[in-house]
């Protein structure tokens, strides 16, 4: 896809399409609706009262106008959420959407509130994320080229039109994004953790430093915990980093990103319930996310002090598989108790998160499908996160602020880790219910020294059905983020 900023009137727009947000306040036309209402002659007017579109009950609705450059008007449900690229990002990818396998091929999006630079990226962004088809990679017969069009150019239209370089690298992004949903929606039996190490050992053409670990090298590492959880697969561990080439020259200053990756979780001998197990591929959308997240900023700032890190494993019964009792001992020292090995996220990343540290790390952000306390809470709209200090996850916050996603600062209460404690160990992976959420993370804390954040995108991460802003499955969640934080850290 392609994108562009314009200024000036929407009704002067050229394109096949013009995508008007409309609020539930609209109902009584506000000064910049009713301008553009009377250019088409009052089609905006007829068509809210006569019920064609209800911006409290419907997402879009598609009308033939006259009177203005675009011969279409999309109309795009925008709530009362006031954040600007966050609406942005959400009515874009809504219009984007709608219009697939029309014959729609440029798409005005109208930028009603006079957003800055950031709502401008994050429309380009969601307008491409609108256009993504997870049924893609691998083909169906009933798909035919109809069927398969989609807008090829976005232009946000408001105030003041962004440089084009901004603009340009948000399509980066939003490649990036689809990259990562890629890899999420891609199925166990294609994916998994020897594969994806081939994948990330491709990033060398893009200027990265690719190192791959695998279980000789974490056994000598004393990486027990990681290694424990894959004990039952026919498919062995790997833990892959990719280092930008500004990662040497970060001096006192390097961040890595830590994604967990886990290409399917069945439980374990903890085993998981039937109902949407399949889903479970998309255990690795942490992974997935760090890695889409390196490789953009490979393209767009190499000389940022990153490193991408990702723990690869497969959680399976058999055999040879870690049971319920089993103590492991983690590359710090610690030893844990296994009361559930469907806990068993927190200990590839208690591994990943401590070697990225002694790799050198000054801060660290991992991402992770961690918990379905998260969904419950949150549902699919909002990630949670933890701070250590709260200031460091301030500047995390911002950047998802600043490019259109949603997260919610939850306490790390480690008043919580008497909770943890084990008769046998240091401490157990998985303590009760009541809290899990918060105990996920007051484990996680117990393997890092240096600030840090925990994201977990349990809810997040992908869609259980198709919706009007995206299709079932993965959202690549956090990687505009990522690649935000990652800018803004690298300039101090």
């Amino acid at each position: 896809m392609r994108a562009r900023g314009e200024t000036g009137k929407p009704a002067s727009v050229q394109a096949d399409v013009l995508a008007v947000p409309i609020y539930p306040a609209d109902r009584e036309l506000r000064p910049d609706l009713a301008e553009l209402d009377a250019a088409t002659g009052g089609a905006i007017a007829r068509t809210l009262e006569w019920g064609e579109f209800n911006p409290l009950e419907d997402e879009t609705a598609l009308v033939e106008v006259e009177g203005i450059h675009a011969p279409r008007i999309l109309f795009v449900a925008s709530g009362k959420r006031g954040r600007g690229a966050w609406r942005a990002r959400r009515g874009a990818a809504k219009a984007a959407r709608r219009l697939q396998g029309r014959g729609a091929t440029s798409l005005a999006f109208w930028l009603r509130d006079g957003e800055g630079p950031d709502a401008y990226a994050a429309a380009a962004i969601g307008a491409s994320q609108g256009t993504f088809r997870p049924h893609a990679y691998y083909g169906r017969v009933r798909d035919t080229p109809a069927m398969m069009r989609s807008v090829e150019e976005v232009i946000v239209v408001g105030e003041e039109a962004p440089d084009e370089p901004l603009l340009t690298e948000a399509m980066a992004i939003a490649d990036g994004v689809e990259w990562a949903r890629e890899l999420s929606n891609r199925s166990a039996n294609d994916l998994y953790p020897e594969r994806m190490a081939e994948l990330a050992r491709g990033l060398v053409d893009e200027g990265c430093t690719v190192e791959i670990l695998g279980p000789a090298e974490m056994q000598a590492l004393g990486m027990g915990a990681l290694l424990g959880v894959g004990m039952g697969a026919a498919h062995e561990p790997r833990l892959i980093a990719v280092k930008l080439p500004g990662w040497q020259a970060g001096g006192d200053r390097r961040l890595a990103i830590v994604g967990k990756g886990v290409c399917f979780d069945s439980g374990g001998i903890s085993i998981k319930p039937l109902e949407r197990m399949e889903e479970m591929k998309h255990d690795k959308a942490g992974a997935a996310a760090v890695l889409a997240a390196v490789r953009t900023l490979a393209r767009i700032a190499p000389d940022v002090p990153l490193m991408a890190v990702a723990p690869m494993v497969e959680n399976m019964p058999g055999g040879a598989a870690q049971r319920p009792g089993d103590v492991v001992k983690a590359m710090n020292g610690k030893t844990i108790e296994v009361i559930n090995t469907d806990a068993e996220g927190r200990l590839i990343l208690a591994d990943a998160l401590h070697w990225a540290e002694r790799q050198g790390a000054t801060h660290l952000v991992d991402v992770a499908t961690l918990t379905g306390a998260a969904s419950v809470a949150f549902g699919d709209m909002i990630s949670a996160y933890f701070a250590r200090p709260r200031e460091w996850g301030s500047e995390v916050a911002a950047a998802a602020e600043a490019t259109g996603e949603w997260f919610w600062e939850l306490p790390l209460a480690t008043e919580y880790r008497d909770t943890l404690d084990s008769a046998h160990a240091d401490l157990v992976n998985s303590a009760a219910r009541e809290g899990s959420l918060v105990k996920s993370a007051v484990f996680l804390s117990e393997f890092v020294t240096v600030p840090w954040v925990h994201i977990d995108i349990g809810g997040s991460a992908y869609l259980i059905r198709d919706k009007a802003h995206n299709p079932k499955g993965s959202l690549g969640t956090t990687v505009s983020t990522l690649v935000r934080l990652a800018r803004d850290f690298a300039q101090g």
